[in-house]
């Protein structure tokens, strides 16, 4: 928080970009009550208005995560990437919301070594978060998942939502998943 203080004076020429790495080692030992609040990315956008923020997240709880992503950072790239934890659909769908006008790149890993068991971001929703993530960040040109399930009529959905503006969509062969009923028709 104060880091972001400082970086809103008017005396600072302008950041164009802004790059944050949380990591659950660096959780355990510091509080979170230090991070920048809503009020202080608000005022460090005012004087950098062009700012992006690209986050890298290393094993970071989906609680922890919901804390730390404010409505008013502009952020631009997210990369999750996790031994442990995995992350939820309701960070993903916090990122959709909250980072429609912004978000390009959006990199989901999980190193599991259980490759039969890879988790499922859409807890038997009828709505992926995937799916409302591409249909919701009009700019997102990047998508990657690795390790964890994506149904394959969903990833349909998400190469027809964002189309051509979709440069990569790269998600691993063992995280595809197909429907009883959709294997019947192959």
């Amino acid at each position: 928080a104060e880091m972001a203080r400082v970086l809103a004076d008017s005396n600072h020429v302008p950041l164009h970009r802004l790059s944050l790495l949380v990591h659950s080692v660096s959780i355990m030992h510091k509080s979170l009550d230090n991070m920048p609040k809503d009020e202080n990315w608000q005022a460090l956008t005012r004087n950098s208005t062009n700012l992006r923020v690209y986050i890298m997240a290393f094993d970071v709880k989906s609680d922890d995560m919901l804390r730390i992503l404010k409505p008013s950072i502009p952020l631009e790239r997210i990369h999750f990437d996790s031994y442990v934890t995995c992350v939820s659909g309701a960070v993903v769908d916090l990122i959709s919301r909250q980072y429609d006008k912004f978000l390009t790149h959006f990199i989901l890993m999980n190193d599991v070594i259980d490759m039969s068991a890879f988790p499922d971001l859409s807890d038997n929703r009828n709505e992926d978060p995937l799916v409302l993530l591409a249909w919701r960040c009009t700019r997102l040109s990047l998508l990657a998942v690795h390790g964890y399930t994506v149904w394959a009529h969903n990833l349909i959905a998400i190469a027809r939502l964002r189309g051509s503006d979709l440069k990569v969509l790269e998600v691993t062969e063992e995280s595809i998943d197909f429907d009883q009923g959709e294997l019947a028709d192959q």
